[in-house]
């Protein structure tokens, strides 16, 4: 009786702490101030879900979304599977023919993880939908992708800034989050923009690489220059 009690104890502490540290996550609050002038894109920004857990699945890209749609840009989040790869890459490809079928386009943001398990469909696939591919990375030399250069599309990194204040609550959960995906490799909590002293910068960072995407639309839209003569 007193193992079971034990054992019921230990799975209401652990779904606690994993509710817990979502919720707790999901609703930080962080105020920043709008950069004026900001250059939009033609189309929207896409977000894909990493793998997730139950110790880490609300807000997945935390304060992102919300800083560059604060900024005027259209944001869009696509939820994967959590955390099977078979599953997540069918409903990645699904979704894609779905936009082909609408001839709709955007750019795609892929953390470090997830671009690696797409990186051979995007390649392969070559789909008219993705107009660019910015991979999300840790700052370790590791990080590094060397395949973005052989992409059929626009592409680039953005080096996320480490963090050297976050919750020990949040990491506890996170650290439980990479032992049950069995992903050690997965992004910082920093990297993702869950950590307050870094979420600002990092979301600066973003929005750099959103403004590159602008021109890039802007530039082709522009006309031939025969025709502006």
């Amino acid at each position: 009786m007193d193992v079971a009690v034990l054992i019921l104890c230990l799975l209401v502490f652990t779904l606690g702490l994993a509710l817990f540290s979502n919720q707790a996550r999901s609703q930080q609050d962080i105020p920043f101030e709008l950069k004026p002038n900001c250059l939009l894109t033609r189309f929207p920004l896409l977000f894909v879900t990493g793998p997730r857990s139950i110790f880490y699945f609300r807000s997945y890209w935390n304060i992102y979304t919300s800083f560059l749609a604060e900024h005027g840009y259209e944001v869009f989040t696509l939820h994967l599977p959590w955390n099977n790869p078979q599953q997540r890459k069918e409903r990645f490809l699904y979704f894609l023919k779905q936009q082909e079928e609408h001839r709709r386009h955007f750019h795609l943001v892929l953390d470090q993880v997830t671009f690696a398990e797409f990186e051979d469909l995007i390649r392969q696939y070559k789909s008219t939908a993705i107009m660019s591919l910015t991979e999300v990375i840790n700052p370790e030399p590791n990080s590094k992708s060397f395949a973005l250069s052989a992409l059929p599309i626009p592409s680039a990194e953005v080096e996320c800034l480490p963090s050297q204040n976050s919750s020990a609550f949040l990491k506890l959960a996170y650290k439980l989050h990479q032992w049950l995906t069995k992903k050690p490799q997965l992004p910082s909590l920093s990297t993702l923009g869950a950590c307050k002293d870094t979420a600002i910068p990092n979301s600066l960072l973003l929005l750099e690489r959103a403004q590159t995407l602008a021109e890039m639309d802007l530039r082709e839209d522009s006309p031939p220059r025969n025709e502006l003569d």
